[in-house]
């Protein structure tokens, strides 16, 4: 954390020096805690400008995984993991529609479901574990990403801003919701409706983060 922050502070002064109006997706891992960063270190741009990529990319696989089960195209789910990029991200079980269908209605989330949550988690890890990094998928998220930004197109993406406030929340720590996304980055978060579970496991996803970042945050 201590070398990113380094890092992210001379390559952010020269974006800022160069490009002053333009929104900035951080990528680099930890993503959370380097867009939490970044944020601090540039703290007179507006809010929403410097975001996380955040858990584009888990619910992208996360929605496959569904389709998959089901048979069906990935475009007939839709649905959100949220919280931390990493190990202790929130599957909300209770915003997943399949053709408009809801896929658990009051129920937790049983073996199937932890099945495909546990998957998601792990994919990074057995990519690396093969060839030894990861490339493609993280790509594909950040040119769907820029596609967004650069075109206006205004969709609900789960990218990662400053999750103070949300779900209970009491750190400035950067978690994944989902958020309207535009031509000057975030424009509008999205307020989730929970259950007490997702809530709770949010919390803890906040706290883990925390745990980390608090560390670096008040050298910044």
């Amino acid at each position: 954390l201590e070398k990113n922050t380094c890092m992210m502070r001379e390559v952010l002064g020269k974006i800022l020096e160069y490009s002053p109006n333009t929104p900035i997706c951080i990528v680099s891992n930890p993503c959370d805690i380097m867009s939490a960063i970044a944020n601090k270190i540039a703290s007179d741009l507006p809010c929403g400008r410097i975001f996380g990529s955040g858990t584009v990319l888990d619910s992208g696989r996360f929605k496959q995984l569904i389709a998959s089960s089901l048979n069906l195209d990935v475009r007939s789910v839709s649905g959100f993991i949220i919280g931390e990029h990493g190990d202790s991200s929130v599957p909300v079980w209770s915003t997943v529609f399949c053709g408009g269908v809801k896929l658990i209605n009051g129920d937790a989330p049983g073996e199937v479901e932890n099945a495909i949550h546990e998957e998601v988690v792990h994919a990074a890890g057995d990519v690396i574990a093969r060839k030894g990094y990861t490339n493609w998928a993280v790509g594909n998220a950040c040119a769907e990403i820029a596609d967004v930004v650069l075109n206006d197109l205004r969709l609900i993406m789960p990218v990662s801003v400053c999750a103070r406030g949300y779900a209970g929340v009491e750190e400035d720590v950067f978690l994944s919701v989902p958020c309207v996304v535009g031509a000057t980055g975030v424009k509008r978060v999205i307020d989730l409706t929970l259950t007490s579970e997702e809530m709770m496991k949010f919390r803890k996803s906040a706290d883990t983060v925390w745990k980390a970042q608090s560390g670096v945050w008040n050298n910044i």
